[in-house]
């Protein structure tokens, strides 16, 4: 698999703030970066496959609980960042 095939993805409710992050990801070169909601993560992959799924520390806890068990459940394997944000970020 080439580089391009590989995803980058940002999963956040607050799509201002995941803008802003998936902006800082790409500044490092990484060639595919997508944002999602909570809802529709998967809807974006594709056929490419998850390099790493960034996960907003802010969603609820049962929903956050769900994402990690449904992002395993895709791929056992990938990265998941928990980006803890302050009460100013949202």
């Amino acid at each position: 698999m080439n580089a391009a095939s590989f995803l980058f993805m940002i999963v956040d409710d607050t799509p201002d703030r995941a803008e802003n992050l998936k902006e800082l990801i790409e500044f490092m070169d990484v060639p595919a970066v997508e944002v999602a909601a909570p809802e529709n993560w998967r809807a974006d992959i594709g056929d490419r496959r998850l390099a790493a799924v960034f996960l907003s520390d802010d969603l609820a806890q049962d929903r956050l609980r769900g994402l990690i068990s449904d992002i395993g459940e895709h791929d056992p394997n990938v990265p998941i960042v928990l980006v803890k944000h302050s009460e100013s970020d949202a």
